[in-house]
């Protein structure tokens, strides 16, 4: 008996919510409630949040990537010239190669590095396979002038990297020998 009585009660109660006269909503009601919550740091915080996990992620990525490119873990196309620059090398003759490093801007401190493979190596430098220095770059082409060498008839790989905070260019060039 119980319950029915609180069923009764219960339905009594939504007739009465029912025919309860509510009134107009305010003007600009829905316009003030939205422009607290963009003005809410919370709302802003998160926006922030997201945009900021987004960048880093990013970079960790990108520094991934770039690492794995410099130590060999990820093998770079050589096989399809056309989309690899080519560059004849003679036997025991060094030979100048012209590389253009373009930027829209000066860019000071920028990394230059150059990674050799195969029977190829740069005149003037003994066996070291990888070079690293630091230079400054104008706005416009920089041209960067190697003197590389074939010190047997397989050829090889140059890869060229340019990297800065506001730029990054990475330059691979198939070494075919003359022979």
């Amino acid at each position: 008996m119980n319950n029915e009585a609180d069923a009764q009660r219960g339905a009594e109660a939504l007739a009465l919510l029912k025919n309860r006269e509510t009134g107009e909503v305010p003007g600009g009601l829905f316009e003030k409630i939205e422009a607290q919550l963009e003005q809410s740091p919370e709302a802003r915080q998160t926006g922030q949040r997201f945009w900021l996990g987004t960048a880093f992620g990013g970079a960790i990525a990108a520094s991934l990537f770039a690492a794995a490119l410099t130590f060999g873990w990820i093998g770079l196309p050589a096989t399809n010239t056309s989309e690899v620059a080519e560059f004849v090398v003679a036997l025991g003759e060094p030979r100048n190669m012209d590389i253009a490093i373009e930027t829209d801007r000066p860019l000071y401190g920028a990394n230059i590095s150059i990674i050799l493979t195969g029977g190829v190596k740069l005149d003037g430098y003994g066996d070291q396979r990888e070079l690293t220095w630091t230079s400054d770059l104008d706005a416009g082409v920089n041209r960067l002038s190697l003197p590389v060498i074939a010190i047997d008839s397989t050829g090889g790989q140059m890869v060229v990297r340019m990297s800065h905070p506001q730029s990054e260019q990475v330059f691979v060039v198939q070494l075919k020998t003359d022979v």
